[in-house]
């Protein structure tokens, strides 16, 4: 079972750890942005942010198995809505790719999301990466939009999946 660690923005060995992980993982860099993951990626996945959120708002976490960073998920509370978790990444290194560690993580970010008194989780699949969206669509996401996504190759589609326990109103 995968584990979760809190990345430290201020620890260079942390952004070292995270930046090994992205550049682990080039085909989605190549898939969603048309390159391999820049020197700086670390720090851009950090800094970037949403319309109206902090940093207060935002986690970015090291994916471990058996003490080996395997890949990252960074989540923002109550975006675009107060009671949605949005997942904005959810990324392993290619070698750990189909290890089952997708679902598992998904159960920790389901639990985060509870924890934050959120009805539902929230991502944005990039169109020009089909595993990812056909890996969510098998995750009983529900494709709510299409819409285009800046500074990607391609367009956003915006999916949905309420978390177990949820009151819906």
């Amino acid at each position: 079972m995968p584990t979760l660690r809190l990345i430290d923005r201020q620890s260079s060995n942390d952004i070292e750890r995270l930046q090994a992980v992205l550049e682990g993982a080039p085909g989605y860099s190549l898939a969603v942005e048309g390159m391999l993951p820049s020197p700086n990626a670390a720090i851009e996945v950090l800094d970037a942010l949403p319309p109206g959120k902090s940093h207060s708002d935002k986690v970015v976490y090291e994916i471990s198995h058996d003490v080996e960073a395997v890949g990252c998920m960074e989540m923002v509370r109550g975006y675009p809505e107060v009671d949605i978790a949005f997942i904005g990444l959810l990324l392993f290194r290619e070698s750990s790719q189909g290890r089952g560690f997708g679902p598992q993580v998904l159960r920790l970010a389901e639990a985060i999301g509870m924890g934050w008194q959120c009805r539902a989780l929230r991502i944005a699949v990039i169109d020009t990466n089909p595993r990812a969206f056909e890996f969510w669509k098998r995750e009983g996401f529900i494709e709510l939009l299409r819409k285009p996504a800046m500074d990607f190759a391609g367009q956003a589609i915006v999916m949905e999946r309420e978390l177990a326990g949820a009151i819906s109103v």
